[in-house]
């Protein structure tokens, strides 16, 4: 059953995140961009699982078309939507590996050799958490704080995207440091961008920025944390039958 829910999670995150770029995002309404979307999604999930087994497949595309359009034509795009979307698509594919727990072991992939099978989940493993802490995160933290940023009005002035590539940087720094075995160094890494950040929030008639700072500091930390315990605790479980 594992096996089953570490691909189709990762093949989920693979098909919704990377190979779902911002012009697809854009042009989702169309009914042409919605099909594709879903044809990457089912062959991402085919191409993880080594095989094609149609009633998986079948589920796994018709709840996920089922819920995209719901999201596009129906729902606003919030904070409250995305988080609704992805814990659908989160609770069908729990589902489906509860319900065909042998779906991976009937692949292509299981018949590799037993360490080399192992080694591909752990890869699959840091995969997941590269993009769970990576882009899903960048995604939440942004629809978590548009209200504020809206209040700040024209306040912000940065290089474009700056802020998104240095939330990027320290998640991953979080990551590396936890599954090295070295959790201080996100004690360090805090302090550093409080540090860089100073300059920023030089007096008080700037405390909007300061708080908005530091809202967004601490979410995207927590984000980091969060994930990559998660993701060193999949890669132990894998790594236990390396040994």
């Amino acid at each position: 059953m594992y096996e089953t829910l570490l691909v189709l999670l990762v093949a989920h995150l693979v098909a919704d995140f990377p190979l779902q770029p911002d012009w697809m995002i854009r042009h989702k309404r169309h009914p042409a961009v919605l099909g594709l979307h879903v044809l990457v999604v089912a062959g991402t999930a085919a191409l993880a699982l080594g095989g094609w087994p149609a009633t998986v497949l079948l589920i796994l595309v018709g709840t996920h078309l089922a819920m995209d359009a719901v999201k596009v034509y129906a729902l606003p795009d919030s904070l409250g939507s995305f988080v609704l979307d992805q814990l659908v698509h989160l609770v069908v594919i729990v589902a489906l590996a509860g319900a065909f727990p042998g779906t991976f072991a009937h692949g292509a992939w299981a018949a590799l050799p037993g360490n080399l099978a192992a080694a591909c989940l752990v890869g699959l493993c840091l995969v997941g958490g590269a993009i769970a802490s990576l882009m899903v995160g960048a995604i939440l933290i942004r629809k978590a704080t548009a209200p504020f940023t809206r209040q700040l009005s024209g306040d912000i002035a940065g290089l474009e995207s700056g802020g998104a590539y240095i939330g990027w940087l320290e998640r991953a720094l979080v990551m590396l440091l936890i599954l090295i075995g070295q959790p201080a160094g996100v004690g360090f890494l805090i302090t550093a961008k409080s540090i860089l950040r100073f300059g920023d929030v030089r007096d008080s008639s700037q405390r909007k920025l300061t708080e908005y700072i530091i809202i967004g500091t601490f979410m995207s930390f927590g984000w980091g944390l969060l994930i990559a315990v998660l993701t060193q605790l999949a890669v132990r479980h894998w790594l236990d039958r390396l040994a």
